[in-house]
């Protein structure tokens, strides 16, 4: 309540603020810009206050209850993810499959003295898979490997094994976790470890770091919390089998219980090559009866009237005819609960008859059976959609199959659908979407007003070249100064870059930045000094120009952590205090935003920073409000701690700062050095020009003072910064940057009208005299490197003639001054997102559409602040008195691209710039989400937390072996190849053959293995 009351109070003394700014201001600019000050600077004082008070203390946890209430989410977590899969495949739909399991070769498990460890084995109580768990549990070892065919269902079984042991599981005890291993390497990784490193990415709170090293996944592991449940062995390298099955040996502890599902050729050799699984029995799943086939089929079909009139299905002739062969290839490949759930999904509807499979020519073997049901499975999937839409499914499933196995995974993550896109559209597309981004925002101001007065620059080409060369400095930033972070099991930002890499992106940073300045340097003529901001000479240094100032924003965030590789991140609100916080400083930024851009829209100021600034916070704030509103699934493991986000933004800053700031100045320093030595080597000896005139200019020198004059007119701009500072003179049609910013009011530009101008040298410093502005008819001394294209070449380099010691101490402090505003930009933008990232929960996300909107929400957060931020630094800047070496523009232009880079670089940024070439191209649909949504509704994906997967390995192998076009013309739904292509060896012979009916037992698997 007293939480409601302030943000109650907060919004109606802002909403007074301005109202009285409205009426008692004169500048309604400055008015506005006060206004999103304010707002700001009440958010971070309400955020800093309320977080730092937090919700009440927690009371002191041991840390066994902190393992145990993190099991015990985690066990929620599993539960939900496979609860839901479930459903999905149907498992209850009339009821599942039962398929008969019996103890395995003897040679291929421990001595029974081991697996029962001195007593009697359990005998097995039932067929059910719930009861199969319970015998599980009695088994002193607990330990089980479970061999079969593929598509045996052993896949189903492990997913039922984990329900099943999840229901009876107490708070507190061991989860079953259900782990693919195709994605171990057990020659380079240990067991433990990579399975704390799978925890630590599928489920992000396991991720924290206890102790300073271990992290609570791996304290959950080692202290027998976590049952894995690890399916696949046969998915692994055949040389790695042998140290597979040693490595687990190795690592297991009388407190790890285990699960493993392999092919039995895969698990024979394994034996072989290195060792059984200590203390563990095995069983094997055996073929289908075709009887139990033929009565799932017939259950699940439409009943019909046979052709005698007699009740039936649509399979029943088909059927008949299997009971009288049952040695033909389909009766035989009907032998698995995946081929069987393909048939019933193939042959569905109306559309297609089962009697097809009676064909002998063209079904002579299993293998081809099993091709043809494969290939025929996406189709039928999509069968309600029209022909052509089914074929674009099939073909768009099938890119997405190859990129899976180029990749060696089974996982499709939307944050990694940019490895679809050539190498150099991933390396420019996130600079070309930060200005894309940056354009919508100037949208509302005239395209002509915005180029004009936001980039400073004097003609077409030169803003061309501008925008060329910024692309191709942050693609070289995407490249070189953003760490890689592959092998980081977070993904996160968040995670901070190591010492090594921060060295090195300082010493390329250092390095570019030197050879850039030198050859802007080489292309413009810095002889009359330097300012940030000035006119050059043609379209090579502003595309250099370009290059240098987006460098900088990958290298703050670079700094920051941000990885090449982004995965979604999310926002720290864990508990009612931050949240309410959050919601707090939300509604007051927007407020603010919203009053400083409705002076603009009532037409009080035309000042394009006001209505700027004005949308910056208020989309900041709305963005606020919505991720503050929205709990993303649900709240992490661990208790919010006071202060949290605050000590985070702290911390991120000190660093943040430390580190841009070193490299900042060392930078710029080099970079002036490189600047001033290259104009230094390039000026050469000067003419003597005194006392001649050359092209209508008179030269004279008198006490060491050059003066170059003429009688001509010379129209051009003043750009007056207040304060009583020199003016500066700019040429005619080259409009000067900022003429007005908020905040300093006297800043202003002026047109002048020239009938005498005389350019004056003293020790190498140039001014120039203007002799009748427009402004009064009185001469007025202005800056004139600006000028200097109205003078002749050798006209430029007498004036200019000086020693070198005092040229470079005119140029080199407006570098190091850039190279401190780096670090105090840097330090900002590293704070944030330090305290304003969280690796987000891909595991316990109810979608992989939640992960994508809360990564969205949470990207747009924190561009807006790192914006208000950024500007907020860059205002003692704008303040500086007279304009000293045109910082003014660097704080001006610097701001507002910090927050779209921070958008574009995110997984959400990405995924924009993956969508839209992939949906031009015609490789997949622009509503991509949607059609992944609509392919996991039809069954031909499943979702595992953020995840998609294919509904079985075979399938997606199947596909991304096929030969059909993933890009190019459409093709319709006839041209889909629905025959086998080279039919596999019959992979069901030897499975006719097993233990005696004595020793058989059931077990309930659903359609796949």
């Amino acid at each position: 309540m007293r939480r409601r009351l302030g943000l109650s109070a907060c919004a109606a003394a802002l909403a007074a603020l301005t109202l009285v700014l409205r009426f008692s201001w004169d500048d309604a600019a400055t008015e506005g810009v006060l206004v999103s000050a304010i707002g700001t600077l009440v958010s971070v004082a309400a955020l800093v206050a309320d977080v730092l008070r937090g919700d009440a203390d927690p009371a002191p946890r041991s840390a066994e209850e902190d393992r145990c209430r993190a099991a015990d989410a985690l066990a929620e977590a599993v539960r939900e993810q496979w609860a839901a899969e479930a459903r999905l495949r149907r498992l209850q739909d009339p009821e599942p499959i039962e398929v008969g399991w019996a103890p395995a070769d003897r040679r291929l498990a421990d001595h029974p003295e081991n697996v029962g460890r001195g007593g009697r084995l359990p005998a097995p109580r039932a067929w059910r898979v719930e009861d199969l768990a319970a015998w599980f549990a009695g088994l002193p070892g607990r330990r089980l490997v479970v061999l079969g065919g593929p598509g045996s269902g052993k896949s189903v079984l492990a997913m039922r094994f984990v329900l099943a042991r999840l229901a009876a599981r107490r708070p507190g005890g061991p989860v079953p976790v259900l782990f693919p291993l195709a994605g171990w390497d057990p020659r380079r990784t240990g067991l433990r470890d990579w399975l704390a490193d799978r925890l630590a990415a599928d489920y992000r709170p396991l991720g924290t770091v206890l102790d300073g090293s271990r992290t609570l996944a791996r304290s959950l592991l080692d202290t027998g919390l976590v049952l894995p449940v690890l399916d696949g062995f046969d998915e692994l390298a055949r040389p790695a089998y042998g140290d597979a099955v040693r490595r687990i040996n190795a690592e297991l502890d009388d407190d790890l219980p285990l699960l493993l599902t392999s092919r039995r050729a895969a698990w024979s050799a394994a034996v072989a090559d290195g060792d059984v699984l200590t203390a563990a029995e095995v069983v094997e799943l055996l073929p289908l009866d075709l009887a139990q086939a033929s009565a799932h089929l017939e259950r699940t079909a439409r009943p019909l009237r046979t052709a005698d009139g007699a009740p039936g299905t649509v399979w029943t002739p088909v059927l008949r005819v299997f009971a009288r062969d049952p040695d033909c290839a389909p009766a035989r490949a009907l032998t698995t609960p995946l081929m069987v759930a393909l048939a019933r999904a193939v042959y569905g509807d109306t559309s297609r008859d089962p009697s097809e499979l009676l064909d002998q020519e063209r079904f002579a073997s299993v293998g081809a059976v099993e091709e043809h049901l494969l290939g025929a499975f996406v189709p039928a999937a999509f069968a309600d959609a029209d022909p052509r839409a089914a074929s674009d499914a099939v073909r768009r499933l099938t890119l997405l199959a190859r990129a899976l196995h180029r990749r060696d995974t089974g996982r499709l993550a939307w944050w990694e659908l940019e490895s679809l896109l050539p190498r150099a559209l991933r390396v420019f597309g996130p600079g070309l979407l930060s200005m894309a981004v940056l354009s919508a925002l100037l949208l509302p101001v005239t395209v002509t007003r915005a180029v004009h007065r936001l980039t400073g620059v004097e003609d077409v080409l030169s803003l061309v070249a501008a925008l060329v060369g910024q692309t191709l400095g942050f693609a070289f930033g995407v490249a070189r100064l953003l760490p890689d972070g592959a092998d980081r099991p977070d993904g996160g930002p968040a995670g901070e870059p190591d010492l090594r890499f921060l060295v090195r992106q300082g010493l390329t940073a250092v390095g570019v930045t030197g050879a850039l300045w030198a050859a802007f340097a080489y292309a413009d003529d810095l002889r009359f000094g330097f300012r940030f901001g000035s006119v050059t000479d043609g379209w090579l240094p502003d595309l250099l120009g370009g290059g240098l100032f987006s460098l900088l924003f990958t290298l703050f965030f670079g700094t920051a952590g941000l990885s090449r590789r982004p995965v979604p991140l999310g926002l720290p609100w864990s508990g009612t205090g931050e949240r309410t916080t959050a919601r707090l400083c939300g509604a007051v930024l927007l407020l603010g935003g919203a009053g400083t851009a409705g002076t603009v829209l009532l037409g009080r100021t035309g000042d394009p920073w006001t209505l700027l600034v004005g949308v910056t916070a208020a989309g900041a704030g709305a963005a606020l409000l919505v991720s503050a509103g929205r709990r993303a699934g649900r709240e992490g493991a661990l208790p919010a701690r006071p202060g949290r986000v605050v000590r985070r933004f702290a911390a991120g800053m000190v660093r943040g700062t430390a580190v841009t700031l070193l490299t900042g100045v060392t930078a710029c320093t080099i970079a002036g050095l490189a600047a001033t030595g290259v104009t230094l080597l390039k000026s050469g000896a000067a003419p003597e020009l005194a006392g001649r005139h050359l092209e209508g200019w008179r030269f004279t020198e008198r006490d060491g003072v050059r003066t170059a004059a003429a009688a001509r007119p010379l129209r051009g701009t003043l750009l007056l910064p207040g304060a009583g500072a020199r003016p500066i003179a700019y040429p005619w049609g080259a409009e000067p940057p900022d003429c007005t910013i908020p905040l300093v009011p006297e800043r202003r530009c002026v047109v002048f009208h020239s009938r005498e101008t005389e350019f004056e040298s003293r020790g190498g410093v140039v001014t120039v005299r203007l002799a009748g502005p427009s402004a009064g008819g009185r001469a007025t001394v202005a800056y004139a490197a600006d000028l200097r294209s109205v003078l002749p070449p050798n006209a430029r380099a007498w004036l200019t003639r000086g020693q070198a010691a005092p040229f470079v101490a005119r140029c080199l402090p407006p570098f190091v001054a850039a190279g401190v505003l780096v670090g105090l930009v840097g330090g900002c933008v590293c704070g944030v997102y330090r305290a304003l990232s969280v690796p987000s929960d891909t595991m316990r996300a109810t979608g992989p559409g939640s992960s994508l909107r809360t990564d969205r929400t949470a990207s747009f957060t924190r561009g807006g602040v790192v914006a208000l931020l950024v500007a907020c630094v860059c205002v003692p800047v704008v303040l500086l008195p007279g304009d000293w070496g045109g910082l003014v523009h660097v704080g001006t232009q610097l701001w507002l691209p910090m927050g779209t880079t921070a958008v574009a670089l995110s997984a959400w940024g990405r995924l924009v710039v993956a969508r839209i070439w992939l949906g031009v191209t015609g490789r997949l649909p622009w509503r991509l989400m949607a059609f992944l949504e609509d392919a996991h509704r039809r069954g031909v994906l499943r979702r595992s937390g953020a995840y998609f997967e294919f509904r079985h390995l075979r399938l997606q192998s199947y596909l991304a072996q096929d030969g059909t076009p993933v890009c190019g013309p459409r093709t319709s739904a006839a041209d889909i190849p629905p025959g086998p292509r080279e039919a596999p060896a019959d992979r069901s012979g030897s499975a006719a053959t097993g233990p005696s009916e004595r020793g058989r037992r059931s077990t309930a698997v659903r359609d796949e293995g």
